[in-house]
């Protein structure tokens, strides 16, 4: 009996597609083109498509929170 290889590795894509961004980075997408999109390079995929790298999203998203992140132990939730 031959053994399978249960070490499955997960590949990410570089590339995110509009119609995606916004999830990736938990917010709806008015939000998205609103106050993320115009600091992104669009990148174009095929005739009508548009994506973002990946690691600009997460770079965008770590100023973010570097930006407006607070300690849980500061914020009043009331």
């Amino acid at each position: 009996m031959a053994k399978s290889n249960l070490n499955h590795s997960v590949i990410l894509p570089r590339f995110i597609r509009l119609k995606d961004a916004s999830a990736y980075l938990g917010m709806d997408k008015n939000r998205f083109n609103r106050e993320v999109r115009h600091k992104l390079i669009a990148i174009p995929i095929g005739t009508q498509g548009i994506a973002f790298d990946r690691l600009d999203l997460d770079e965008w998203a770590s100023e973010y929170k570097r930006c407006n992140g607070r300690h849980i132990s500061n914020v009043n939730w009331r």
